[in-house]
């Protein structure tokens, strides 16, 4: 977890979440979301880009935090949701509770940003399945007294005999 203040935001400390949230650690991101609240001007902003898990449990802290930014006067936002919390969020009908917003546009233009994907070299294409067997389809086509009867993969007749 990284806490930090942004000029760019104003008053706003960004709280950096990475990794998984779950039961374990619940009560030190509270305490650490409820500090990072304290010590800000107007709120915060929980970014949220790089969680791999999030247990559902864990929804109740960014609740509890909510609440104690909204009794103070001060904001909470949770921003670039990572697919993983959106999806936890949206299942527990807890995502239209909390602003969000994009992550913000890196400060270094020239560098590539932290969540960019590695370039990936794109692997062939797989070649296409092998041409039916010719003894299956002379088997199925001639099937039993010059009649055709359906056949599985193998040539083998299927359906009653």
């Amino acid at each position: 977890m990284r806490i930090h203040s942004d000029p760019r935001t104003e008053g706003i400390v960004v709280v950096v979440l990475r990794g998984e949230i779950d039961y374990a650690c619940e009560e030190m991101l509270l305490r650490c979301l409820t500090s990072a609240l304290s010590s800000s001007v107007r709120g915060i902003a929980i970014d949220l880009s790089k969680v791999s898990f999030w247990a559902c449990s864990s929804v109740k802290v960014l609740l509890a935090t909510r609440e104690l930014a909204q009794r103070h006067g001060k904001t909470m936002s949770l921003r670039a949701l990572s697919p993983i919390v959106r999806r936890v969020l949206e299942l527990s009908e807890s995502l239209h509770l909390f602003t969000t917003e994009p992550a913000l546009a890196s400060p270094h233009p020239d560098r590539r940003p932290a969540t960019a994907a590695p370039s990936q070299t794109l692997a062939p294409a797989p070649p296409p399945p092998p041409a039916p067997d010719a003894r299956a389809s002379a088997y199925s086509s001639a099937g039993s007294a010059g009649t055709s009867s359906p056949s599985d993969s193998t040539g083998v007749p299927v359906g009653p005999a």
